[in-house]
């Protein structure tokens, strides 16, 4: 079973609280974010795919609290050489084009600070990825949330919290284990450390580790991982390199693998 979308953690510089730590806080003025990312890629010819990634981050703050969500997809086909021949002849240029990715997740998150350095959260999130077994993977979510280290150049985070889920398996997966159940309830405990870096005033690094532990089956483990680079090019424009890396240590079915791994280039624009 994957988890949903690598959280993003409220990073130190994002709560702009006046003052020192203190139960009144609240942040200066209200405030909206928006951000998009964008990457992909196509061929036609002796070799034909399509490949497209994207996300999308939104926010708004006021007093002591801040909503945020993302939405992000990442969708491919490819025309296959189904007989092994090295080249695509007419019938297999002519057929359908077969998925490689089909994800799509989003989240919906909300704090409530209790001051500076620290917030109470809850969440709810879904994706579905049925390349991975997943017709649908649900999840609610409950926790605290805390800043460790915040300096000029870094920041660093860490969250505690209770998750539970709902599984829902692709046709693939029934097919492959007819025995699987028609609703899977999952309540796992969850563990984030995020930290970001800037290393000079237009490249900065950050990485976020999400660790699942489910309380009923210890050997069912998640772990989520993205380490990222991003070059600002403008104002409202930057370059990004990340890998994202899921671990399953317990997948759908004995046929899917443990680990699923994707390296992106995206371009991201600041909208808010």
């Amino acid at each position: 079973a994957l988890a949903a979308l690598i959280a993003t953690p409220a990073f130190a510089e994002d709560p702009e609280f006046a003052g020192t730590d203190a139960p009144d806080q609240k942040f200066e003025e209200p405030e909206g974010s928006l951000s998009a990312e964008l990457g992909g890629a196509y061929a036609s010819g002796n070799v034909q795919y399509a490949l497209v990634n994207s996300l999308v981050n939104g926010g708004y703050r006021w007093d002591r609290n801040k909503f945020t969500a993302t939405a992000a997809a990442n969708i491919g086909f490819t025309r296959l050489d189904s007989d092994e021949s090295g080249f695509l002849d007419e019938t297999e240029r002519n057929a359908e084009m077969q998925a490689t990715s089909q994800r799509v997740d989003s989240e919906l998150r909300y704090d409530r600070y209790l001051g500076a350095n620290g917030s109470l959260y809850a969440l709810a999130g879904a994706f579905i990825d049925p390349l991975a077994g997943y017709a649908l993977r649900s999840h609610e979510q409950i926790g605290y949330s805390r800043i460790l280290v915040d300096s000029e150049s870094t920041n660093l985070v860490a969250e505690l919290g209770a998750d539970y889920a709902q599984e829902f398996y692709s046709a693939q997966a029934y097919e492959a284990d007819p025995t699987l159940p028609d609703l899977r309830h999952i309540v796992a405990a969850r563990l984030l450390i995020g930290v970001q870096h800037q290393i000079n005033e237009s490249v900065s690094f950050s990485e976020v580790v999400e660790i699942y532990e489910n309380v009923l089956d210890p050997m069912d483990l998640r772990i989520l991982n993205e380490a990222a680079f991003t070059s600002k090019l403008s104002d409202k424009f930057s370059l990004k390199v990340s890998n994202q890396l899921i671990f399953d240590n317990v997948p759908v079915t004995d046929d899917y693998a443990k680990y699923d791994q994707v390296t992106l280039v995206t371009l991201v624009a600041s909208i808010l």
